[in-house]
């Protein structure tokens, strides 16, 4: 599975939803039109000028409809942009599952719920994605879904009836499932089509409040008996908005059941990748088949409803037609054709935790992680191994993934990992202690993080990166003042030794990825200045390689070569050339010149990287810290493992 050729297919699948719906809005606004026009010549006319009157206010309204109906989508798409994933589980009743909060909790026993954080945890590490946030949405149903805008603002919801129903093999299954569209780009696309939803659902409360405020079968046959009047037209209006309503509701489920029903098999086919066991995911959506139900009770839920794991949708009729997801047995079919049906799940639900019932609120990595890459794979994260996922987070202790998990140390942690790779000196101590201490005062103990420094410099230098994933969860929750704080103090603590370690550009660079949070663009970069980054990189990557100087010239020759060698940069070859010196500060703003690179250039540069990596058939701590932050800078999965 390639990373940017799904995501070029998920640009190609937004704009089609983009022209479905605009055509939509077309065919309804001329629908609009004719209703309107059509009621005012049999309900309203009896003038001179009637049907001038009709053509007049039949295009005011349809200009009226138009004008709500992008208004509504606009908005919507714009606030759930903004909010993210956490705005979807919020909506949705969620709670932020962390350290904490969990004896709050009455549906699900915490047990469990560790279980579930820990295979969220085994499943960033393994996918390279950053650790999304666990929302938990207490319903019976057996259920889950990925949102947000891009995979760092992105969630991951579950229903307490998931976690309850589902044995560990099963639920691994079903967080595959949703990392799958978080890596293909689908969280972006459903988050647009709920806007789209939510414009359409807008129209028809519209037309169903005026209805019910007036009194709609009174009021038809007076006006129709007193030839018309304002009462007449407002009822007609409103007939049109809730007809027109309907009927872009409907439409809507077309766009939905074209768009979304082969990323489903998708993401259940990636799934069984990820965790390379198909009974995982196949048992998950044969319970929901066999009786568990898949149902989700908040009151936003049907605008949410086509991101949801498990629908079961029909295999046949208008709702197969139309469905956004795909009958349950064609995909456990699809999944492993030899399933065998008659598993009497029924039973084993009398024996499954129960759920309590809750009152709702209607209202509303590196040796293991990052290791080498060969050039043909680049961005490619096929046959992820979530078993070795688990094994790496066994071997970090115990006190140091608390510390992770907890938002009161994941700060105090995050600064001893750096100074933790800084020089040991009296002078650069006396620095570091000095810009905590002037920014936090005695709210960072420096006992306390002297003490995760020492355990820390315990640590396999392979598993500190991962650690850093870690911590992520806690950076995402700080407020705007709180990240700006944490920037300044990592970039300080970086320097204080008077230089900056390829770790540490790995760190600032997970770190602007996370507290900035940008969407990609659509490359408007200057392509010299992109040959010259691209140049820059691979010329200080080589720098790390630990080779001798023919060996490194050769190492860049082959890197750039490739970039050459692309149809993309081939008007721009004479730009790629080799340069002598190139500092740790240089390749920060290298990054984040390509990080606003196009999908297809930033696979080119990835091959490129590769080839130069691999060039020895060996790749050093420094050359696999340094690829951590390329990838992180591209917005691409981290190596697999």
């Amino acid at each position: 599975m390639n990373f940017f050729e799904q995501q070029d297919k998920a640009r190609s699948k937004t704009s089609r939803l983009v022209i479905m719906f605009l055509t939509g809005i077309v065919v309804l606004g001329i629908i609009a039109f004719v209703a309107v026009y059509m009621g005012y010549i049999l309900f309203i006319g009896g003038g001179y000028n009637v049907e001038e009157e009709a053509i007049s206010v039949a295009l005011l309204f349809s200009l009226v409809f138009v004008v709500i109906l992008l208004l509504a989508t606009w908005f919507k798409i714009s606030q759930l942009r903004r909010g993210g994933g956490p705005q979807v589980a919020k909506e949705l009743g969620g709670i932020l599952l962390e350290e904490g909060n969990l004896d709050k909790i009455e549906t699900v026993s915490q047990h469990k719920i560790k279980v579930l954080m820990n295979i969220n945890k085994e499943m960033a590490l393994a996918s390279g994605v950053p650790v999304p946030n666990l929302y938990l949405i207490e319903d019976e149903g057996v259920n889950a879904f990925a949102a947000g805008y891009t995979p760092l603002n992105s969630v991951i919801g579950v229903t307490s009836g998931a976690v309850n129903a589902l044995n560990r093999e099963e639920l691994q299954g079903v967080i595959a499932h949703e990392y799958s569209h978080i890596l293909n780009g689908d969280v972006k696309i459903n988050l647009r089509f709920a806007g789209i939803l939510f414009g359409l659902t807008v129209i028809y409360y519209i037309g169903e409040f005026l209805l019910r405020i007036m009194g709609s079968g009174t009021r038809r046959r007076s006006s129709k008996k007193q030839g018309g009047g304002v009462g007449g037209l407002l009822v007609i209006i409103a007939i049109a908005f809730f007809i027109i309503g309907l009927i872009g509701r409907l439409f809507a489920n077309i766009i939905g059941s074209l768009v979304s029903k082969q990323r489903e098999f998708l993401a259940d086919a990636s799934a069984v990748q990820f965790t390379r066991n198909p009974n995982g995911i196949a048992n998950a959506l044969n319970k929901i088949r066999s009786g568990f139900g898949s149902e989700v009770t908040s009151a936003s839920s049907s605008k949410f409803s086509h991101m949801f794991f498990g629908i079961p949708a029909k295999s046949s009729g208008f709702s197969a037609l139309f469905g956004t997801h795909p009958p349950l047995t064609d995909r456990i079919k699809r999944i492993d054709p030899t399933f065998d049906f008659s598993k009497a799940y029924r039973d084993q639900k009398t024996n499954a935790e129960p759920v309590k019932k809750v009152k709702r609120d209607n209202k509303g990595f590196i040796e293991n992680v990052a290791g080498a890459i060969i050039a043909t794979q680049a961005g490619n994260f096929q046959a992820v191994n979530i078993k070795k996922a688990g094994e790496i987070l066994k071997k970090i202790p115990d006190k140091l993934l608390n510390y992770a998990s907890k938002k009161t140390e994941a700060i105090p942690l995050l600064y001893a990992l750096i100074i933790a790779g800084s020089k040991q000196t009296n002078l650069i101590g006396s620095i570091q202690k000095r810009i905590i201490s002037e920014k936090y005062g005695s709210d960072i103990s420096f006992k306390g993080l002297e003490e995760k420094t020492e355990e820390i410099q315990k640590l396999d230098l392979g598993f500190r990166l991962p650690l850093l994933n870690l911590i992520i969860p806690n950076i995402k929750q700080l407020t705007e003042k709180e990240k700006s704080l944490v920037n300044f103090c990592v970039k300080g603590l970086a320097l204080a030794d008077g230089k900056i370690s390829t770790f540490e550009i790995a760190v600032i660079q997970i770190l602007k990825s996370a507290l900035n949070d940008k969407d990609d663009n659509f490359g408007s970069n200057n392509e010299d200045s992109e040959c010259r980054s691209i140049s820059r990189v691979i010329c200080f990557m080589a720098s790390k390689g630990n080779m001798n100087e023919v060996n490194t010239k050769k190492a860049i020759e082959k890197g750039l070569s490739e970039c050459k060698s692309s149809p993309i940069f081939s008007k721009h070859s004479s730009k790629f050339a080799p340069i002598n010196q190139v500092t740790p500060e240089e390749v920060l703003k290298s990054l984040e010149i390509l990080s606003n690179s196009t999908f297809k250039k930033k696979e080119v540069c990835l091959n490129a990287f590769s080839e130069t990596i691999n060039f020895d058939k060996k790749i050093t701590t420094e050359e696999k810290e340094l690829q951590y932050a390329i990838f992180e800078a591209l917005g691409c999965p981290h190596p697999k493992i």
